[in-house]
């Protein structure tokens, strides 16, 4: 499951979010908090106290409950760094604390294991995006918005700590050594701006979870529990005149697979994006069990294998 601190300020995930794995928590970043204003003790981020250094889990206080009607930034503590841009993979160390009870509900901090986006409001919410954007590196920022920490919990004010570590950007495509695709049941062709195509299937669809490279990238190796960049395009086996799903399509830019191995994904990408380099090109033929099984999803009939090419441009955490 994703974790508390970005599921809130995550937008609504793509085709790829798995049946029956459960849902993404609701953007809900406009609900009215569940304690009225009338009832608070305190109404604005300048009642926050936050203490503490940069790179340390901050303690964070105020008079409970609060409640800020509209989504508030501060900057508590200026970086140094270059300034935070558009499309940018971000590292950051995060701590949630609600508003109704002042307490923590989560940190990075003490999972020793940054939280990893990327600058893109298709897939974290505006909030968060107009939070970060043109802000230095080694800031500390203040935020709160309105929502729900975890799906069926009542809406409250949350108090967000980010510390802006590093940043990043992906590579636009895949880039690296060609590889023989001689045992690979498809053959990947490749336009101009690196979108894929694939050839017809041979031979009869694996009952495996089947992984091909056809780039092998330079960068290091994808960890379970990264937030990962990817370009990707899927198609049925049986039908590979076009694809079903394509993050190359209407200019829609990277997908974050956050946190690999335990994303709202299917089986089969939890599973092949392990292991493999940033700026390699791999296929994955992902039988039924590692896809949407019996119940099938917006045009992938029940019991398909299905393939993929995937870019994989950056992987952070």
């Amino acid at each position: 499951m994703r974790t508390k601190v970005l599921a809130v300020i995550a937008a609504a995930t793509l085709l790829l979010s798995a049946c029956g794995q459960g849902e993404e928590a609701e953007n809900t970043t406009s609900a009215p908090p569940s304690v009225s204003a009338e009832d608070a003790k305190s109404t604005s981020l300048d009642d926050i106290t936050v203490e503490g250094k940069m790179g340390e889990k901050p303690k964070v206080s105020f008079d409970a409950p609060l409640v800020v009607d509209k989504t508030g930034k501060s900057v508590i503590s200026q970086g140094k760094g270059d300034k935070v841009a558009d499309g940018e993979q971000v590292t950051a160390q995060m701590t949630l604390v609600s508003g109704t009870t002042g307490k923590q509900i989560e940190s990075s901090y003490d999972s020793k294991s940054p939280a990893g986006f990327p600058m893109d409001k298709s897939q974290i919410s505006e909030e968060l995006y107009n939070a970060l954007l043109d802000t230095k590196v080694g800031s500390r920022v203040l935020m709160s918005l309105n929502g729900s920490a975890q799906q069926g919990q009542p809406a409250q004010t949350l108090v967000y700590v980010i510390d802006i570590e590093k940043t990043t950007k992906p590579l636009t495509r895949a880039e690296g050594k060609k590889v023989d695709q001689s045992k690979n049941p498809v053959k990947v062709t490749l336009a101009d701006n690196g979108e894929p195509s694939i050839s017809k299937p041979k031979g009869k669809a694996p009952k495996e979870l089947e992984t091909y490279t056809t780039i092998e990238g330079e960068g290091p190796k994808v960890k379970e529990g990264q937030s990962v960049a990817v370009h990707y395009s899927g198609w049925l086996w049986d039908d590979n005149s076009k694809y079903f799903d394509s993050s190359w399509q209407d200019g829609r830019g990277p997908f974050a697979v956050d946190p690999v191995g335990q994303a709202q994904v299917i089986d089969g990408w939890n599973e092949g994006l392990v292991g493999a380099k940033v700026g390699s090109q791999i296929v994955l033929v992902v039988p039924p069990d590692k896809g949407y099984g019996e119940q099938g999803r917006d045009g992938i009939p029940a019991n398909s294998t299905l393939v993929f090419v995937i870019d994989i441009l950056s992987a952070v955490g």
